[in-house]
């Protein structure tokens, strides 16, 4: 009999997002669902009619040309900022379920923008060594404050092996011990379980996290109760992160930088007024948040770059998370833990009533909500994000309890002064000294791999032909004449 549409079409959608082709798409079900236990059949030919009845069409049902991919690109190009070559442009067009070949791209980015084709080069680079054994073996954490002018911070937690994006957080704060925790957590819970060790710069902010996996491996292995399980990484060695940083400021955070300046540079916004940044964070934070989410779910289900200098699989993050078996002799570490003691720990390294958490006073939030319903709504994007926020901030100056907004503004500028600064102690235990102190769980693993991983340095530059790579030195968007 055949698979059930049940069963068939949630992994046909979820193989078709990354971009295989029929075979490769009844070969990953075939090792994921027992055909013949459940005797059911399933062949390619099943697998094109069912996806194109469930409106999947291939690069070639799809049959774009240059004329017609220019809206789709031209689209992307704005909102990167002009910043990515055809394969990074290639991912984000299949994001929004727009297939075209490499080719054709290279062609539409030859003609239409030939000079900013031409300037995208591959970075200057420094090799780096990394080593990883399996999946879940190592989490890494980095904070990003570039944007501190603006008053948002980042935060990203990357599994090492896969190179897949835990989380990617934006928030006015990213130096509070708890929320780090929180962010950890989280993801613990949405992978069913915590890693054999995480790490992260050295940083009283990371405690949170450093405290929580350290108690949680206790719990679960006494052999580990005089130990530390999270190490620190000076200078710039806490590699993943900071290649992540790398990617995320050439391929995304330019457009939104400009829009932000934008309003600094035209006096639209100042930070150190209370009620202009509460605003600014009211209308900012949500919006930045989805375009995060979209951007590391384009990062985890993309295929990286094959790159002979590594050893490790050139393979989409989201697949090696599922199967690491699949591409040598590689461990999936994960320890597997309650959701009672994930509860526990929450409450123990990042409660949710603490004022971290909230991203404006209540007062606040409730006069913003009414005044965005008084606008019926409108969407929150670049193109109405200046407008939208001075018609909210006309509104917030002349509501009748606007002394009563400004004073909660005020009194929550000097609270959130002491939250960025509250401190936790880590917790005591010995430093980190390789497998004899990662517990039973680690132990028998197979050889370490090394994979060479490249950071920006002073080394080598290459130009392209083709204009292929994702680093452009101009944000302006040329146009054919």
């Amino acid at each position: 009999s055949a698979v059930p549409d049940a069963v068939l079409r949630p992994l046909v959608e979820k193989y078709y997002a990354y971009g295989y082709g029929d075979k490769k798409i009844l070969h990953a079900i075939t090792r994921q669902v027992d055909l013949l236990e459940n005797e059911w059949t399933l062949s390619t030919k099943t697998i094109q009619r069912r996806r194109k009845e469930w409106g999947l069409p291939s690069v070639r049902q799809q049959r774009h040309t240059v004329e017609t991919i220019g809206p789709w690109v031209e689209k992307v190009r704005v909102h990167t900022a002009n910043r990515l070559g055809s394969k990074s442009l290639r991912d984000h067009l299949r994001h929004e379920s727009i297939l075209v070949s490499r080719d054709l791209l290279q062609q539409y980015q030859t003609l239409v923008d030939p000079i900013g084709n031409q300037q995208r080069r591959a970075r200057r680079l420094k090799h780096h060594i990394h080593w990883s054994t399996g999946l879940h073996e190592v989490w890494s954490v980095d904070q990003h404050d570039k944007w501190k002018r603006f008053g948002l911070f980042l935060h990203v937690g990357v599994e090492n092996f896969s190179n897949c994006v835990l989380w990617l957080k934006v928030w006015w704060t990213n130096s509070n011990p708890r929320l780090i925790a929180s962010y950890y957590l989280e993801a613990a819970a949405r992978q069913g379980g915590i890693p054999l060790l995480t790490q992260s710069d050295p940083g009283t902010e990371n405690n949170g996290i450093a405290n929580a996996q350290t108690t949680l491996r206790r719990q679960l292995d006494p052999s580990l109760m005089d130990t530390l399980q999270h190490q620190w990484m000076r200078g710039h060695s806490n590699i993943k992160p900071e290649i992540f940083w790398s990617k995320l400021r050439r391929q995304w955070s330019a457009g939104w930088e400009a829009l932000f300046q934008e309003g600094l540079d035209n006096g639209l916004y100042d930070p150190s007024v209370a009620v202009q940044l509460l605003l600014f964070r009211w209308l900012a934070v949500p919006m930045l948040q989805h375009d995060l989410d979209r951007f590391a779910c384009i990062h985890n289900i993309s295929k990286p770059r094959k790159n002979s200098k590594k050893r490790m699989p050139a393979e989409i993050p989201a697949v090696l998370m599922d199967n690491p078996e699949q591409f040598g002799l590689f461990r999936d570490y994960k320890i597997t833990i309650s959701k009672e003691q994930l509860q526990q720990a929450a409450e123990e390294f990042a409660p949710p009533e603490h004022l971290v958490f909230q991203l404006v006073p209540e007062a606040f939030d409730e006069s913003a909500r009414w005044l965005y319903e008084a606008l019926r709504r409108p969407l929150v994007n670049r193109a109405s994000f200046w407008n939208l926020y001075l018609a909210m901030l006309e509104g917030l100056v002349t509501l009748p309890n606007a002394a009563t907004v400004q004073q909660a503004a005020l009194r929550n500028e000097l609270q959130e002064a002491t939250i960025q600064n509250e401190r936790v102690d880590v917790l005591p235990g010995r430093a980190l000294r390789g497998p004899a102190v990662i517990g039973a769980a680690g132990r028998g693993q197979p050889e370490v791999n090394a994979e060479e991983e490249r950071t920006d340095g002073e080394v080598e530059e290459v130009q392209s032909a083709l204009g292929d790579y994702d680093d452009l030195s101009v944000y302006t968007i040329t146009q054919r004449m």
